[in-house]
């Protein structure tokens, strides 16, 4: 594959992966790097999601945007002392999380792991400016086969012994409870989890309940995916054995 240049065709990303781009943008992030990455993106595919999803309220990717920032200075600050050397995200798809951490860090390793996408996303990386000793690692792998990830991060120069910070964004609705839970215990003792989760309904504001439901719907009908969503509570968080709650930031807490 040829690597896009400032003049060389965009890479045209999925409806669902251009719809969080879109909805995001790559302003909430600082470096340059992600600057660069973006311009090598061609979003155009999600623009019909776009325009459903803001026809139920178009104030939606004000949520994604604060979401992704509170995640970015969180992970940011976390890895700040130094201790931690070793990021994994799970179905990172096109998001520029990973390049943000990478450029900002010096030693650090990302890992990145998807299904599809990622020989394409290494390929538009590779040129990219990062800390002193970072990098990106972009792997294909199936999240849900723990067995398969571990190996393949193994393969990449993951350390498992070592802390890791994983980052679970933007999927955990998408996964069963189980295979959350198998991600968690796949990163050594007491290295930090940033988790995002959807909430229950019956627990949002009984005024704005129409709103989340009706994005998702129109999301998943538009992709033909299955209704189902998983949802978790803090309450059932802190009876996880495998991980103990430190801090649990509602939207509105992001938002103030």
């Amino acid at each position: 594959m040829q690597l896009p240049t400032e003049t060389s065709p965009a890479h045209p990303l999925a409806d669902t992966s251009a719809l969080v781009l879109l909805w995001c943008g790559h302003e909430i992030y600082r470096t340059g790097a992600v600057e660069q990455y973006s311009r090598k993106l061609d979003l155009n595919n999600g623009r019909e999601l776009l325009k459903r999803c803001n026809a139920v309220w178009p104030e939606y990717g004000k949520v994604i945007r604060l979401r992704k920032s509170c995640i970015a200075k969180t992970a940011s600050s976390l890895l700040r002392n130094g201790t931690i050397r070793q990021v994994v995200i799970p179905a990172a798809g096109f998001s520029m999380l990973g390049i943000e951490l990478a450029a900002m860090f010096s030693g650090l390793d990302v890992f990145e792991l998807d299904r599809d996408g990622m020989p394409e996303k290494q390929e538009i990386t590779r040129a990219l400016r990062y800390a002193a000793d970072s990098s990106l690692h972009c792997i294909a792998a199936d999240i849900c086969d723990c067995g398969q990830v571990e190996r393949l991060l193994s393969v990449a120069g993951w350390k498992r012994a070592e802390p890791t910070l994983l980052v679970i964004e933007g999927i955990s609705y998408y996964l069963q409870k189980e295979s959350a839970r198998k991600l968690w215990e796949l990163v050594a003792p007491e290295s930090p989890v940033i988790f995002e989760y959807l909430v229950p309904l019956s627990s949002v504001n009984a005024g704005r309940r129409h709103i989340p439901e009706a994005v998702f719907t129109e999301i998943m009908a538009y992709c033909s995916s299955p209704p189902s969503v998983t949802c978790w509570s803090e309450d059932e968080l802190k009876f996880e054995p495998s991980v103990s709650v430190d801090r649990c930031y509602s939207l509105s807490d992001i938002d103030k």
